[in-house]
């Protein structure tokens, strides 16, 4: 019987020694094959990793089948062998969510949509589509002819018998709303960005539910945002602009407000970013798209801010008439973006100074953040870049803010902290951005990067300028703007090119007067102003009326029922977590605060 146990375990090691020697052999030829297809890392690192893999795998097989006679030399070769098939296993996955996350990124959207709605305010007795059978629905047809023709005759082919009234600008046709004018007003949803934006309209969203919403959706294809390519993006300098749609959801719906606009100049060569911030608000001449529907006069002026609501490729285009530079390449992010990727990296660090702090934010009336630092989550990250009620220096600081961001986002990104996260990472990146990079570009720019692994040095610079009212051309009214800073536009301009030139931003002056860096007092806080309107009491708390958050999400992927206002699911979360703003701070990576491989000391 004791022979016959010592066969059977024998056997049985063996079985097992099998089954790990061939997922051993089956890992490595699909890992070594899914490197190769990937095709970005350098022929001779790719050669050299093959090799050794190759190498360390023939090694413990043999040493698992002819050398571990004993028990404890079997046990201890088969969990070499096990951890072997681990880390093959966990190779085969980092590559695979590589290669699936380059696929997303380096196609545009298939198509766009552009949603218009039928709306009512909450008192209505309209609840559906029929029940406007009768109503006086309000249109600004010089404003968006195309968009709310469709929406009528989506009206008539349900024999919806209605009457229309005409106005000439969206604040007449909103003032007439709220005065009992009309029963209905029809809205294409990329205006509801600058109702909101406003504050004779900024509880637009809570006083109103949409009873029909007609969704038009267009093809999308490379002619519609080419790009300017450089010769070798290796090695030639090459500028990206980073365009932060105001929304949340996919990037697949209709064009949006752009509330960030960062230009990103890459020296390769130097190992020089150099990032530059315009302010949302910039007072510009529009650069509109050639087609019917999105046309506009020449000598338009709008917030910058505004651009985005034709389409990246005009605020790419009005940012260059602006600035008189070129800019290659675009980048496309939203609100879901930025939380996605900074909650997919376990937080960011901010080092919040004496004139960046906030009370409480103004998008979400959630506690701010205090000199110091702080570990926090996406909704928070977000809420700070967005601010800019807060500050004496309103819109100015906001780009600061949004500088910091980036940064924090980026040294999280190169710390080891990135190795347990890369899997919720390449998931959360695979769909938080679009961009007109080709993927041979991005292949061969992440090659030069494993190649050469360049110390990367961060310099920043920030256009800031006076506030003013202007008329927009997008709203037909007039409204509060940022006037343009021609000192501060030619000195980003020369920053610009003494990165190209390969010599640092650095060396060029700024006479404008205005400072990077905020004052002691710019701190203003959001407490009197949200308490006026009503949005928190005396106590700081939200009050029971307005506690949400006013931004919204459509998702245009599910199927629209029109038949109840319940249809439409706005989704007003937080998802705050009281956590991060903790005063007794503490970091669990804080050894890794400190280690930054570039240099960020310019801003």
């Amino acid at each position: 019987m004791p022979k016959k146990n010592v066969k059977n375990g024998k056997k049985s090691n063996r079985v097992i020694s099998k089954f790990l020697t061939i997922f051993m052999i089956a890992a490595l030829a699909l890992l070594i094959f899914q490197i190769i297809n990937l095709n970005l890392l350098p022929m001779k690192l790719m050669i050299l990793v093959s090799l050794v893999l190759i190498i360390l795998t023939l090694i413990i097989i043999l040493m698992l089948h002819f050398k571990a006679r004993k028990f404890f030399s079997r046990l201890l070769m088969g969990l070499i062998a096990l951890c072997m098939c681990a880390g093959l296993a966990f190779g085969n996955y980092f590559i695979f969510k590589t290669d699936n996350t380059f696929d997303k990124v380096t196609s545009l959207a298939d198509s766009k949509a552009t949603s218009t709605s039928i709306v009512v305010l909450k008192a209505s007795s309209i609840e559906k589509e029929k029940d406007l059978a009768g109503a006086k629905i309000g249109t600004i047809m010089d404003m968006d002819e195309e968009a709310t023709s469709r929406m009528l005759k989506d009206l008539d082919s349900d024999k919806i018998k209605y009457t229309t009234k005409d106005y000439s600008s969206l604040d007449d046709m909103m003032e007439a709303l709220y005065d009992n004018e009309v029963d209905a007003i029809c809205l294409n949803e990329k205006y509801r960005d600058i109702l909101h934006e406003g504050d004779s309209y900024f509880n637009f969203q809570t006083d109103s539910r949409v009873v029909h919403q007609n969704v038009h959706y267009t093809k999308v294809t490379k002619t519609d945002n080419p790009s300017d390519p450089v010769n070798n993006i290796t090695k030639d300098t090459f500028t990206v602009l980073v365009s932060g749609n105001d929304s949340y959801g996919t990037l697949q719906d209709s064009n949006t407000r752009s509330d960030a606009n960062l230009l990103l100049t890459v020296n390769p060569k130097t190992g020089t970013i150099l990032m530059t911030s315009i302010p949302r608000d910039y007072y510009v001449e529009l650069v509109c798209p050639d087609n019917e529907e999105q046309a506009c006069p020449e000598g338009s002026y709008d917030k910058l801010t505004h651009s985005g609501l034709m389409g990246v490729k005009s605020t790419e285009k009005t940012i260059e008439k602006a600035l008189g530079i070129t800019i290659n390449y675009n980048i496309r992010i939203n609100f879901s973006s930025v939380v996605s990727l900074v909650d997919a990296l376990d937080g960011i660090d901010l080092d919040i100074k004496k004139g960046e702090e906030v009370d409480i934010f103004y998008t979400n009336s959630q506690p701010g953040l205090s000199v110091g630092k702080h570990h926090v989550d996406g909704e928070t990250a977000l809420a700070f870049a967005r601010e800019r009620h807060a500050y004496a220096d309103g819109d100015n600081q906001r780009v600061r803010n949004q500088q910091k961001v980036f940064k924090a986002m980026f040294k999280r990104m190169i710390s080891p902290k990135m190795i347990t996260n890369y899997g919720k990472f390449m998931d959360a990146l695979a769909v938080a951005f679009d961009t007109n990079l080709s993927g041979n570009e991005i292949s061969k720019f992440v090659k030069y990067e494993l190649n050469s692994m360049p110390k990367w040095k961060i310099e920043s610079y920030a256009i800031v300028a006076d506030s003013d009212t202007k008329f927009c051309y997008q709203a037909q009214s007039y409204a509060s703007v940022v006037v343009q800073n021609d000192i501060m536009n030619e000195v980003a301009r020369k920053k610009i090119q003494a990165v190209i030139d390969g010599k640092s931003s650095e060396t060029v002056e700024d006479p404008s007067g205005f400072s990077q860096t905020p004052s002691k007092d710019n701190a203003i806080g959001n407490t009197a102003e949200l308490e006026a309107m009503g949005i928190i009491n005396n106590s700081g708390s939200s009050s029971n009326y307005s506690s949400n958050d006013y931004d919204y999400d459509y998702d245009y992927g599910n199927d629209y029922s029109y038949g109840s206002s319940n249809d439409y699911d706005y989704d007003y979360s937080n998802n705050y977590d009281s956590s991060y703003d903790d005063s007794n701070y503490y970091n669990p990576d804080d050894n890794y605060y400190g280690e930054d491989s570039y240099d960020d000391t310019a801003g």
